[in-house]
């Protein structure tokens, strides 16, 4: 094919998996159907961003000889970057290898939060080798409004571009199931999935759901999903639910297993007050799956969620120190409200639905970045 380009992508690719890790995957295989892709992964060695390890050290300096030694003219770069101090040195890393010229074909593609904050408490050599790098870059994508201007001083604004995330298709219910799952509910299914880190709120949801009366909570399942960062937190967690034959862990679920977690679930929560909070992929795949969501307006979440549209904030200030004490209690409320009632707000469930099905497909989600990357197939 005469338009068959080549195309060098950067970036993280499972396990473990992490939402800028799976959303790479979709983008890589998509671009292979069309073009001549050499991929440079550089999985990240553990869940927690930001910190340093020497295995990972290793990857990227294999990462960066191989570099080096491509021979081939690519038309366009896709690198996913990073907002830690680590991360950020890879990414200025690969850019200062990369050369000037394929410099001014890359896309930067941000999955996460708080570059912003990183580069302002950054010393000057950082915010010199960042400004000088990025703003010789073709494009840089970030997840919505909320990050419009969150490379303010280091690139152009009129380079920048919103690509929302995007869900499996696989997790699109059918319509039908989803009218039958909200019809004479016997149990209220619940979904907490993400990774097991206290910042995404699992603790508060576990406790916050403990504390219902009885009467209400043995109307309900508690269901967890994804992988735990330490053997100390994944222990003290399952001694803890280990008395409750309402409340499961399932552990990284993939597949047919996400599928009927996704499918048979009436609520999901996603209590997050992390630091590099984007765009979870997990809030629109739950919209695809007809639920209805709980969740907090942190980072880029806001772009993608209404309270009273696609289900409830809760009402706790993500920019101060966290009142643990008052975000149980107000997601307590809400589980119990819910709980009681939860036939009455399947129109939210079904709207969600609905918009996914619209706004958050793979394809679109695909043909907007290989769009900025080589021009074609506008979508709007």
């Amino acid at each position: 094919m005469s338009d068959r380009k080549k195309i060098l992508c950067i970036v993280p690719l499972p396990l473990p998996i992490t939402g800028a890790a799976t959303a790479s995957e979709i983008v890589v295989n998509y671009l292979k159907g069309e073009h001549e892709v050499t991929v440079l992964a550089y999985q990240r060695g553990n869940l927690i961003s930001g910190g340093f390890s020497l295995e990972q050290f290793v990857r990227i300096f294999v990462i960066v000889i191989r570099l080096l030694f491509l021979k081939k003219k690519f038309d366009a770069a896709y690198l996913v970057i990073s907002s830690t101090f680590w991360g950020n040195m890879r990414d200025i890393f690969f850019l200062i290898v990369m050369g000037k010229d394929l410099r001014k074909k890359t896309v930067l593609h941000l999955h996460g939060a708080n570059i912003d904050r990183y580069l302002k408490e950054s010393p000057f050599w950082i915010k010199y080798l960042n400004r000088k790098l990025f703003r010789e870059v073709k494009n840089a994508i970030v997840l919505g409004n909320f990050f419009n201007n969150i490379f303010e001083g280091y690139i152009d604004n009129s380079k920048i571009r919103i690509v929302e995330n995007s869900f499996d298709p696989a997790l699109l219910i059918p319509e039908g199931k989803l009218i039958q799952k909200f019809t004479s509910v016997e149990k209220v299914k619940i979904i907490f999935l993400s990774n097991l880190i206290k910042e995404k709120g699992y603790e508060i949801l576990l406790d916050a759901f403990l504390a219902l009366p009885d009467f209400i909570s043995n109307k309900a399942e508690l269901h967890f999903a994804g992988e735990f960062y330490s053997y100390e937190e994944k222990n003290l967690f399952l001694n803890k639910i280990g008395n409750h034959k309402n409340i499961f862990f399932h552990g990284s679920v993939a597949g047919k297993k996400k599928q009927e977690l996704f499918w048979t679930a009436h609520i999901f929560c996603l209590p997050s007050f992390y630091r590099y909070e984007g765009q979870p992929i997990s809030i629109i795949e739950a919209y695809a799956s007809g639920c209805f969501v709980i969740t907090t307006s942190n980072g880029g979440i806001i772009d993608i969620f209404g309270s009273g549209i696609n289900g409830l904030f809760i009402d706790i200030d993500i920019d101060i120190d966290i009142d643990v004490d008052v975000f149980r209690e107000r997601l307590n409320k809400q589980l119990d409200m819910l709980i009681s009632d939860i036939e009455k707000y399947k129109d939210i469930a079904h709207f969600n639905f609905k918009e996914a099905s619209k706004k958050y497909t793979q394809d679109i989600f695909c043909k907007k970045i290989s769009h900025i990357l080589i021009g074609r197939q506008q979508i709007l």
